[in-house]
C-alpha cells in the first residue's frame, strides 16, 4: 500500500510483487536449559531445537550472544565463573568452531545442527560443505565483554527450517560447586 505519494515521489510500505501475509517468527523447544549436577571431566550436553517459520524471500539471520559467561550468584560470595571454552586446540571462539572431545578441556560453549535446510553458521561444515562431526563447537559472543551478537545460522527461501542447538558444559575438579547461570539471548532478523 501506499503510505504517501507527492509530486515527484511515492512512499510505499511492504515488498513490491512478494506477498506478506505471513509473519516471520521463531520458537525455541525450551527456554530454559538445566544442566543437573556437574561433575569433573564428564561433559554434559543438553539440547534444544530452533524453528524458523515464514521465511522472508529475501532471507534471515538469527543472531545470538550470551549476558556473560556461566557464573554462579556473586552475591552468595563466590562469584565462580566456567568460562567460554576454548576447545581442544585453544582455537575456537564467539567466530570458528573447532573440535571439543577431550574430557580434560573445560567450558562452556554449543553447536548448531541441520534438521531442516542448511542454515547453522558455516563454521560446523568442512571445506566440502558437510558436516564436521558432532564434536565441533564454539563458543556465545560475550556481552559483558562487549562483543556483538554473532549469526549462528542464516538463509533464505519460503519454507521452515530448523536447527538444533547443543550446549555443552565440562568443569575441572577444581570447579567450585554451585549453581551457574547465564542468560542466552537469540535475535531473528528478516533480510529485505
Amino acid at each position: 500500500p501506499i503510505v504517501s505519494e507527492g509530486v515527484n515521489f511515492k512512499v510505499r510500505t511492504g515488498l513490491e510483487n512478494i506477498v506478506s501475509a505471513l509473519p516471520f517468527s521463531t520458537s525455541l523447544s525450551s527456554d530454559i536449559i538445566d544442566f543437573g549436577s556437574l561433575s569433573p571431566t564428564n561433559p554434559i550436553i543438553r539440547t534444544v531445537d530452533l524453528t524458523i517459520y515464514s521465511l522472508s524471500t529475501y532471507g534471515y539471520s538469527i543472531l545470538a550472544f550470551e549476558d556473560h559467561p556461566l557464573q554462579s550468584d556473586p552475591s552468595a560470595g563466590s562469584g565462580q565463573v566456567i568460562p567460554n571454552t576454548t576447545c581442544d586446540n585453544g582455537q575456537c571462539s564467539e567466530d570458528n568452531a573447532q573440535e571439543w572431545k577431550n574430557t580434560l578441556t573445560y567450558g562452556f560453549g554449543y553447536r548448531c545442527d541441520n534438521v531442516t535446510g542448511f542454515d547453522c553458521d558455516s563454521s560446523f561444515s568442512n571445506a566440502e560443505g558437510t558436516p564436521s562431526g558432532p564434536n565441533f563447537y564454539k563458543s556465545f559472543a560475550d556481552n559483558s565483554n562487549s562483543m556483538s551478537p554473532k549469526s549462528i545460522m542464516a538463509g533464505i527461501g519460503s519454507k521452515n527450517k530448523d536447527v538444533r542447538l547443543s550446549y555443552k558444559v565440562n568443569i575441572s575438579g577444581n570447579q567450585a560447586q554451585g549453581i551457574y547461570t547465564n542468560i542466552i539471548t537469540f535475535i531473528a532478523v528478516p533480510s529485505f
